[in-house]
């Protein structure tokens, strides 16, 4: 055994605790600024000095955090702080470290290969946070993609219909579903908040950071400036992002006969080779054991 019995059950039972009680807090929503700033106000805050933020800090530079907050905003974690996305790393740590420990307990062995499966549960635990974020912004991208064109060619109707191209865009928000849809809610609450319609929009685009949507609200903004027939520019952009969409889709295609290359090799090769030269080979065998008498 690596250890005694009771110290083990003890140490996997803190582990799994630390790990739980990490992720719950973690969980919890992210208070607004004001609420924060009303607080500190009211001073219902026990020490105002050390904030979870302030905390981050000391383990990730201004640079890291500023680009894991991008990607918080890309996979719509709005009310995600960096300091629960490292909680969460952490509580993967230990989750994946004490499941190691369970597993080395229960083949009572401490070799090298069980310090490796350790070290491995270990990492797992802590990149898979990252890896649900990277799942989640890609996820995100494609609804937005997918969703992009339909969305346009309704405000080029409701614009052309003889609406205003705010009222176009409340009318569309209230249709549109998935996160294009919760974009566009909250790019018109900050519109009604006061903040001009492009401010609103490139801001929108900069929180999605999807290369589609950012020409659109280009294209969008600029035919404002210039004056040029909106309706007809929005349905430009609808036929644009479709033919992109179809491209991408036809890439796609051309690469599933090089992807198949592998389950071929692994799968369908050896089970062909087995029909054709399996019936051979056991006729050989067969002759070469059949000797004279």
């Amino acid at each position: 055994m690596i250890v005694g019995i009771p110290v083990m059950i003890v140490a996997i039972a803190v582990g799994f605790a630390l790990a739980a009680g990490l992720f719950s807090v973690s969980l919890v929503p992210q208070r607004n600024v004001v609420t924060q700033r009303l607080e500190e106000l009211e001073s219902l805050k026990w020490d105002p000095g050390t904030t979870r933020a302030q905390a981050f800090e000391r383990f990730f530079s201004d640079q890291q955090r500023g680009q894991l907050q991008q990607k918080l905003q890309e996979a719509g974690w709005y009310t995600v702080s960096p300091a629960q996305v490292f909680a969460r790393c952490i509580a993967g740590c230990i989750f994946g470290f004490t499941i190691g420990i369970c597993l080395a307990a229960y083949m009572h062995s401490a070799d090298l290969i069980y310090i490796a499966g350790i070290v491995l549960f270990t990492v797992i635990g802590a990149y898979y946070p990252f890896s649900q974020l990277k799942m989640a912004i890609k996820k995100r991208k494609v609804l937005i993609t997918k969703a992009l064109p339909d969305l346009l060619d309704m405000l080029a109707s409701t614009v052309q219909a003889g609406l205003s191209f705010n009222a176009a865009l409340a009318q569309s928000q209230e249709v549109a579903s998935g996160p294009l849809g919760e974009e566009l809610r909250g790019m018109l609450s900050e519109v009604r908040l006061g903040r001009s319609r492009g401010d609103a929009l490139k801001s929108m685009a900069q929180r999605v950071r999807l290369e589609q949507l950012s020409t659109t609200v280009t294209a969008i903004v600029q035919a404002e400036r210039l004056g040029s027939n909106l309706s007809s520019v929005l349905e430009e952009l609808a036929e644009d992002v479709r033919n992109k969409r179809m491209m991408r889709a036809e890439e796609i295609a051309n690469l599933m006969p090089t992807k198949m290359i592998i389950p071929m090799a692994l799968f369908m090769l050896p089970a062909l080779f087995v029909m054709i030269f399996g019936p051979v080979v056991a006729q050989f065998m067969s002759s070469g054991n059949s000797g004279p008498p």
